[in-house]
């Protein structure tokens, strides 16, 4: 994974080596976790994240608790500015073949046609301010947290469900999304539904060094 992931980035300013752990916040420490980031997730993988904390602190690593804007705000300021750039990309395709897209990707499309320049201006300024908050909070350190709010749901979930998930997983997936910070998911969390990746969010430019803490972190676990 080390080697294609050197391959991938070569040339890029994120092929940085383990020194690169480095962002330039508040936070200095290693890893750190966010507890209220959690409240969304199902019970299964709440209980399965705080094991694989507990494992990683009785093989000595630290890690810290922080608090980080709320995901709702988080979620709806990338809602908006993701929103925005995707109707000027594709939005005459979309008007141009109705009936193409299925009903909630269309819907999101719909969403996104009333996006106002004025809003997204103020979207954007809200992304910075919460990125700043961001950087604020986590500093140097790597962020843990899991990477979907859920395990995968079965097949035939009621839409309802569906998208209870997805607006779930996007709240988390927001905070790397908003601070423009590399994330990655590593296979470590088991919960009855099914297994849950643990995300790793570093600091900017820190892709390969995550890379490598992703797979110390698994050997870890795995002696634990």
């Amino acid at each position: 994974m080390l080697r294609a992931a050197r391959v991938g980035l070569a040339g890029s300013g994120a092929a940085r080596p383990s020194g690169g752990l480095r962002g330039g916040g508040a936070h200095t420490g290693d890893l750190v976790a966010a507890p209220g980031a959690m409240a969304s997730c199902a019970e299964p993988v709440r209980e399965a994240f705080d094991r694989a904390v507990e494992r990683l602190v009785a093989t000595g690593r630290e890690v810290d608790a922080v608090e980080l804007p709320a995901l709702d705000e988080l979620l709806m300021t990338f809602r908006v500015t993701q929103s925005a750039e995707a109707w000027r990309s594709d939005g005459a395709w979309v008007d141009a073949h109705p009936g193409a897209l299925a009903p909630d990707v269309a819907a999101r499309f719909a969403w996104a046609r009333d996006v106002t320049p004025e809003r997204e201006a103020a979207a954007l300024a809200d992304a910075a301010r919460l990125a700043a908050a961001l950087d604020h909070a986590l500093g140097d350190a790597v962020l843990l947290i899991p990477a979907a709010a859920s395990a995968a749901p079965a097949l035939d979930a009621p839409d309802a469900e569906l998208e209870e998930r997805r607006q779930a997983t996007l709240g988390m997936t927001a905070i790397a999304g908003i601070a423009g910070r590399p994330a990655l998911s590593v296979p470590l969390l088991v919960t009855p539904e099914g297994p849950v990746g643990l995300c790793l969010v570093g600091p900017r430019g820190s892709d390969l060094a995550l890379v490598e803490l992703g797979l110390e972190l698994e050997d870890h676990l795995a002696r634990a």
